[in-house]
C-alpha cells in the first residue's frame, strides 16, 4: 500500500494536467500512486496517459468533477488522500515528505491541512494562510488541494450531487464532523498552487446559496446565523465582482514576502 492516493480530474486539459505530472514526479519521495480520472478527453490526454505509463487511470463520459472525484476515491488504496487536479501543483518538491513525517509524528490523523499559494488571473501570487478548522462553519478553511483524508476514515462518504458547486464544502464538512479533535492537524506550510478564477467563483451567486444548505443540514448551524453568514458572503461576493482584488486583502504577495 502506497502512503498517498494522489487524485487527478481533468477534461481536455492536457497542458495543465502536464504541469500537474511534473509537480508530482518532482517530489522528493516517490511512496504515491497517481490516479487520473478523466472525462474522455479528445485533446491528446489518452494517448499521452498510454505513453507516460505512470498513472492508474480511467477515460469515460461523467456526471460532473464530483461525479469524477468520487470515481478517483473508488479507485483510491493508499492510507492518504490529496486532490490535485489537472493545473495544480504541489507549493514545493518536499511537501509530501513534510507531510509523511507530521503525519506519523501526530498519530496518523484523519484530517490534514495547509497554507496554499494563490495565483491571480493575471499571475500574481499570493500566501493564503489556513484559517482553524473551527472556522469551518463560516466557509472553507483553505483550498481543497491542501488538504489530506485518511482514507479508511473517509470510508463511505462521497462528493454530494446534491451541490453543484461546493460539494467539497460538503464533503469536508461531513469529515470534519465526525473527526475529533485530536485527529485534525494543521500544517504550517503551503501545499498547493492553486489558480483562481475557477467555477466556483463565476457562480458565485449560486455556490453561496448551496454553503448555506450545508450549514443547516451538516454543520447544523441555526437559521439566523445562516442567513447572517449569507448576507455577509452576498456582499463579499458583489465587491469581489466589483474588484477581484478584495480577494487577496487579507493574504501576502509572495513578491512581499521574498523581498
Amino acid at each position: 500500500m502506497k502512503f498517498f492516493s494522489i487524485i487527478t480530474v481533468c477534461k481536455d486539459n492536457l497542458e495543465e494536467l502536464k504541469k500537474t505530472h511534473e509537480s508530482i514526479i518532482a517530489q522528493t519521495i516517490n511512496d504515491y500512486e497517481w490516479i487520473v480520472i478523466d472525462g474522455n478527453s479528445r485533446d491528446g490526454t489518452l494517448g499521452w496517459l498510454e505513453r507516460t505509463n505512470l498513472a492508474n487511470w480511467i477515460s469515460e463520459p461523467d456526471k460532473g468533477i464530483f461525479d469524477a472525484m468520487n470515481k478517483g476515491l473508488n479507485k483510491s488504496s493508499g492510507k492518504y488522500i490529496i486532490f490535485m487536479n489537472s493545473g495544480d501543483t504541489f507549493a514545493s518538491e518536499e511537501v509530501l515528505s513534510k507531510a509523511r513525517t507530521s503525519i506519523e509524528n501526530n498519530s496518523y490523523p484523519v484530517f490534514i491541512y495547509g497554507d496554499s499559494i494563490d495565483i491571480s488571473e493575471d499571475n500574481n501570487e499570493f500566501y493564503r494562510k489556513a484559517k482553524n478548522y473551527k472556522k469551518l462553519w463560516m466557509g472553507m478553511i483553505t483550498q481543497h488541494q491542501a488538504m489530506f483524508f485518511k482514507r479508511e476514515k473517509v470510508g463511505k462518504t462521497k462528493y454530494s450531487e446534491e451541490y453543484y458547486l461546493t460539494a467539497d464544502y460538503a464533503f469536508v464538512s461531513e469529515i470534519v464532523m465526525k473527526s475529533g479533535e485530536n485527529e485534525i492537524l494543521y500544517l504550517n506550510f503551503p501545499i498547493c498552487n492553486f489558480s483562481m478564477g475557477g467555477v466556483n467563483e463565476k457562480y458565485r451567486f449560486r455556490a453561496i446559496k448551496e454553503d448555506f444548505k450545508i450549514r443547516r443540514s451538516i454543520l447544523k448551524l441555526p437559521v439566523i446565523t445562516g442567513k447572517i453568514l449569507y448576507l455577509l458572503h452576498y456582499t463579499h461576493t458583489v465587491l469581489k465582482k466589483a474588484n477581484p482584488s478584495v480577494r487577496f486583502i487579507r493574504h501576502k504577495s509572495i513578491k512581499q514576502i521574498n523581498n
